[in-house]
């Protein structure tokens, strides 16, 4: 018989957050270990640096700009599903909480599905592992 490595995502727990928390961010961490950054930081925008110029004798410094869609490379684009992963995880563990679930459906990132959780629940699903 073949054993199976999935484990199943923690059912969200509202009487029990702060265990709920920490089952979730770590189940996170160990589905990938980019996610926590994501977490914390949002969705990753491929972005390609603009060299200082000068226009009209005014010296515009370097500076970073989202690159347009056509420039992404294969692992940028691989990146960029991460968020959409992670905020799968996030519902998936609410489908038992339509309350909760519909606090966070118009969300477009997982980073501001945890702070929605944060303003209701008063403990930061943001933390470190």
């Amino acid at each position: 018989m073949q054993k199976s490595n999935s484990i199943k995502i923690p059912a969200f727990d509202k009487e029990n957050y702060n265990i709920w928390k920490r089952k979730i961010l770590l189940f996170m961490k160990a589905a990938n270990p980019l996610y926590p950054g994501i977490l914390e930081n949002g969705p990753f925008i491929p972005r390609k640096e603009i060299e200082a110029t000068t226009v009209n004798g005014e010296v515009i410094p370097a500076h970073w700009v989202p690159k347009d869609p056509s420039d992404f490379l294969e692992p940028e684009k691989e990146k960029m599903v991460l968020d959409d992963h992670l905020q799968l995880i996030l519902l998936d563990s609410l489908t038992l909480d339509k309350a909760m679930c519909g606090s966070v459906i118009r969300c477009t990132s997982a980073k501001e599905m945890s702070l929605v959780q944060n303003g209701l629940y008063m403990s930061p699903l943001l933390c470190r592992l």
